[in-house]
């Protein structure tokens, strides 16, 4: 029953149309607005279309032609003034060294490669959402910090003040505090600023605008991972669409090479033809001794014996490529690692300085309130207040970076692997713990 009641209370106290908005859900919308994938779908469906069309050769061709002819004059006994002749042909390719095979099958490794290049550019655009929804609630949290600063910088001259009216401090000591309040008030306008900014970003990696009222939520906090370097590096090898995306591009070439070489064999074609001949006057009212129609059944072979070595050459030019390709996979392996290797130490280093921070926000904490009471009771000057203030605020911002650093890392990670980063064998130990 409490549980219900508090449900009904939380509902009354939210605001009408206002939405709030998950990193989960960020990424969904983007995925099916982002204008950047939704290019890529459309080249996919294209590659689709022309897997299809490579599949025409293993059918037969059907052509329907008709004729019709108007002559002035006519040379013969034969002729007639009109004429027309209707041809209905069918045509079926016998054997043309497996070209149309192996052009097929190019095309289909095309459209594989396609798809990796799809899912490429979606892991992309992933990495970019999360990178914007993380960036407007870093943003957020640095505007929570310059309002606090300022909320205490006001507290603290209108104490300044007082003491200098009293004549218990001098007026250096309020005009110290007046200065440090109109900078963190010049802060505070930028970082609002910013977070306009940051969420304009955010639109622009979705595909749409998420809405000026749509509520940000933040980020809950998950104990920092110990990573296994060895596991995610072979989730990494086995996931990347990039290498996939390659290795495809090396197949359909291999098979376009085999294509080519189809040229050296004959090419044997069937064709079944018939005819149909019409006269408007049969030679003028004469008996036509002439056929009427025609059936022609016709297997022709060709085989190519010389072309200047032009079937040579682009076998040598798709093995060029092939090995080009190659290459490529090679350098985008040590690439590849060189992104995990830096992924995995800077979610190492965010996760160490998660527990610094923390701890670090608890002394400057304490150490303000210490400085604050001292300051009220004229033990410790403007100048000292100011700079546990300073040291507070520093406290926070460093908290913050760490924890969106650590959130941004993982991110990072999530990208590299191309999956999900789960614990290593020490179930999930923080650094340094």
């Amino acid at each position: 029953m409490k549980r219900v009641s508090l449900a009904i209370l939380v509902l009354l106290l939210v605001p009408h149309g206002v939405y709030a908005l998950t990193m989960d859900e960020a990424v969904d919308m983007a995925l099916d607005n982002n204008p950047r994938l939704q290019d890529f779908r459309h080249r996919t469906e294209a590659q689709r279309s022309r897997v299809d069309s490579r599949e025409a050769p293993f059918w037969p061709e059907v052509d329907v032609t008709y004729d019709y002819e108007r002559r002035e004059n006519v040379f013969s006994f034969f002729q007639t003034r009109d004429s027309s002749t209707f041809t209905g042909e069918i045509s079926y390719n016998l054997f043309r060294g497996f070209s149309d095979l192996n052009t097929l099958k190019s095309a289909r490794s095309t459209l594989d490669a396609s798809r990796y290049e799809q899912k490429t550019t979606q892991a992309d655009v992933v990495l970019d959402v999360k990178r914007a929804y993380i960036r407007v609630l870093r943003i957020r949290k640095a505007l929570e910090v310059a309002g606090e600063a300022v909320e205490l910088l006001e507290r603290q001259s209108r104490d300044a003040e007082k003491f200098w009216r009293a004549g218990l401090t001098a007026k250096n000591q309020f005009l110290l505090v007046e200065v440090a309040l109109a900078s963190n008030r010049q802060d505070l306008l930028q970082a609002e600023t910013n977070v306009r900014i940051a969420r304009k970003a955010l639109d622009r990696a979705i595909g749409v605008p998420v809405g000026k009222d749509t509520v940000i939520e933040d980020i809950a906090f998950e104990k920092p991972m110990d990573l296994d370097d060895e596991a995610l590096s072979r989730t990494m090898l086995a996931n990347r669409s990039e290498l996939k995306f390659l290795e495809a591009r090396v197949t359909a070439r291999e098979y376009a090479r085999d294509s080519i070489r189809g040229r050296y064999y004959p090419s044997i074609d069937l064709s079944l033809s018939y005819d149909r001949f019409g006269e408007t006057s049969a030679f003028e009212g004469l008996p036509d001794p002439l056929f009427d129609s025609d059936t022609r059944a016709t297997v022709e072979a060709k085989w190519n014996l010389f072309e200047g070595w032009r079937t040579k050459n682009d076998i040598l030019a798709e093995e060029s490529e092939i090995r080009a390709i190659t290459e490529r996979i090679r350098e985008t392996r040590d690439t590849l690692f060189f992104q995990l290797k830096a992924a995995v130490e800077e979610y190492r280093v965010s996760a160490g300085r998660i527990v610094l921070s923390r701890k670090g926000i608890e002394q400057a904490e304490e150490n303000y309130r210490i400085t604050d009471n001292q300051f009220r009771e004229r033990v410790a000057t403007s100048t000292d207040l100011l700079d546990a203030r300073f040291l507070l605020s520093r406290a926070r911002d460093e908290y913050n970076n760490a924890f969106y650093n650590l959130n941004l890392s993982l991110a990072a990670l999530e990208r590299v692997v191309e999956g999900p980063v789960t614990p290593g064998p020490d179930g999930g130990k923080p650094p340094g713990n």
